[in-house]
């Protein structure tokens, strides 16, 4: 496995992807301390914590809007090269067994969107210092919070691989991740904000008191469920793909 995530890593290099790496955590990042500093009197009231006010903005902009794009542009890149010129012929010809293949793209995958949370972290810090945000920073909290985003993100990861390995042109799992995004911050004020894959992580990364979660018990549950599901059905139609 080791020596597939390489191979992986090998063909991601030239194809700039490190860019989404910064470009994504910065715009959301930005959004956030941009509308919790324009809205600061109505966030703020006696006895918040500032770091942890700014942090509910973070988890507004990434969850429901940034992550769920670059988790499916994720999932289509590790796909990319074996849609173009018949790669998929080649890799599957090799002496390697389809579900490493499949797992290894997927810890490829899941190893970008953990970058792209450790520099939402970064800036967070950097633009929470750079602001004079005032209190204690909860960095524990803060990144427990990452944590649960990242454990958030795999069921959806799952859902866009699966899209991205049978989709030979990288514009329909992008298509997808968009479309179901838009809808993401109104569901996720419902109940059925914690069936909906899109906006799971959002809630995950959200402090308790902001978060419509009634039972983290159920919706830690539901994560674990779906994602189990979600890998025993990519597994299994994957062994049952073509090689075209």
């Amino acid at each position: 496995m080791k020596e597939i995530i390489s191979v992986e890593r090998l063909k991601l290099k030239r194809t700039g992807i490190w860019l989404l790496y910064i470009l994504g955590p910065l715009v959301g990042v930005l959004l956030a301390f941009t509308n919790f500093k324009n809205n600061y009197s109505l966030f703020m009231q006696p006895g918040d914590n500032e770091w942890i006010e700014a942090w509910t903005q973070v988890a507004i902009f990434m969850g429901p809007f940034v992550l769920p794009i670059v988790v499916g542009v994720y999932a289509a890149f590790v796909c990319r090269g074996e849609h173009i010129g018949g790669g998929w012929k080649q890799l599957l010809a090799l002496p390697i067994g389809r579900s490493k293949i499949f797992m290894g793209k997927f810890l490829m995958a899941s190893i970008m969107v953990a970058i792209t949370l450790l520099m939402v972290l970064l800036l967070f810090l950097s633009f929470g210092f750079f602001n004079g945000l005032e209190g204690k920073l909860p960095f524990v909290q803060i990144s427990a919070f990452i944590i649960q985003g990242f454990l958030a993100c795999l069921p959806l990861l799952l859902i866009q691989l699966i899209i991205s390995l049978r989709s030979k042109t990288f514009g329909i799992p992008l298509a997808v991740s968009i479309v179901f995004t838009i809808p993401a911050i109104i569901v996720a004020s419902t109940p059925l904000g914690q069936f909906y894959p899109w906006t799971q992580p959002m809630l995950a990364m959200s402090p308790v008191d902001e978060s419509p979660i009634e039972s983290y018990f159920l919706f830690y549950c539901l994560l674990i469920g779906t994602f189990m599901l979600f890998l025993a059905f990519g597994l299994r139609t994957f062994s049952k793909q073509d090689a075209n």
